[in-house]
């Protein structure tokens, strides 16, 4: 083996939350074939594994883990395709996620501007079919690249076999396909997605009509640094909540739950909401509203909080959760 496995490592110092006892074993990989000898070693000994990527989406208990923590570190950009209209890019699973879209925007290449500064690397938003302002990771994946721990083969999923779905994906209900590389599909010219409320906003307060590519990046990351805490001053696992999406009959089922308990104001409030956020796989109903909604926004427990900027995140209190 060409790494070194460590013992005892406190896994709240590679956490964005900041809380989490040790893992027993803990290993940093660079490629898929010391990724491949970090799944025998734990094998060998009868061990448990868990992949950590960028840790900013993790809550782990004090207890720690009591097998190996594996972290790919598999980096790199790679241009595997390129026509008039697209270029192909393969990016390691663990790089930092808002690299990837600064490398992106830095070279005139659309569809990954909104998701600009979601803390993470490349293979756990994967995973996750991260997304923010109207975009979705899984639009623009156009290969994932995985190492299958039980048959012991590297693998290649096209697009439509990830199964991406709101906040989901086909890698979540599949732990043995760890992702190692993504290839991303972007566009050489494209229309700015600004429809979002609050980046319509700030185009409309800044008097800007045709925002380029690089515009709509500023815009995102102005939006979240003053809405969402950083990592760096405060403990956070990012948007804990997920928002809503229910059915016909749950939705009618929660407008009679508001009407009875908080009014036709809010309830009013509610019905615009589900107009406002439409989807074909559901009635989308923003969950930060509801926590408002209940007087949990600002709340704290033993030093964990939902920040009071944003309801949909939770938070390290003082680092005393």
């Amino acid at each position: 083996m060409s790494f070194v496995i460590q013992e005892n490592i406190p896994l709240k110092n590679l956490t964005t939350m900041r809380v989490g006892g040790p893992a027993r074993y803990f290993v940093e990989v660079k490629n898929a074939d010391e990724l491949k000898d970090g799944f025998d070693w734990a094998k060998d000994r009868n061990l448990p594994v868990f992949i950590l990527g960028g840790g900013s989406n993790l809550v782990v208990s004090d207890r720690g883990f009591p097998g190996l923590v594996i972290r790919p570190n598999i980096l790199g950009f790679e241009v595997v395709g390129e026509d008039g209209n697209r270029v192909l890019l393969k990016v390691g699973a663990g790089e930092v996620w808002d690299k990837v879209v600064e490398y992106a925007v830095s070279r005139g290449w659309w569809g990954i501007e909104n998701l600009s500064l979601i803390h993470g690397s490349v293979g756990g938003l994967t995973v996750q079919n991260a997304g923010a302002y109207g975009a979705e990771i899984g639009e623009v994946v156009a290969q994932v690249e995985v190492y299958d721990s039980v048959a012991r083969i590297i693998r290649e999923f096209a697009k439509d076999d990830c199964y991406f779905t709101y906040r989901s994906s086909f890698f979540q209900r599949a732990g043995h396909c760890i992702i190692t590389s993504v290839v991303l599909s972007l566009k050489k010219t494209g229309t700015p997605n600004i429809n979002y409320p609050d980046v319509a906003k700030y185009f409309a307060e800044k008097n800007i009509t045709s925002p380029t590519l690089s515009d709509v990046r500023s815009a995102i990351v102005f939006i979240r640094q003053n809405k969402l805490p950083d990592p760096g001053e405060i403990g956070s696992a990012g948007s804990f909540f997920k928002n809503l999406l229910l059915s016909t009959g749950e939705y009618q089922k929660l407008k009679e739950k508001i009407s009875v308990n908080f009014g036709s104001e809010t309830t009013n409030k509610l019905e615009e909401m589900k107009n406002r956020f439409v989807t074909s796989n559901g009635i989308k109903i923003p969950s930060a509203w509801l926590v408002e909604l209940c007087g949990l926004k600002g709340a704290s427990v033993s030093g964990a909080a939902i920040y009071e900027k944003q309801a949909l995140i939770i938070v390290n209190k003082n680092n005393q959760a």
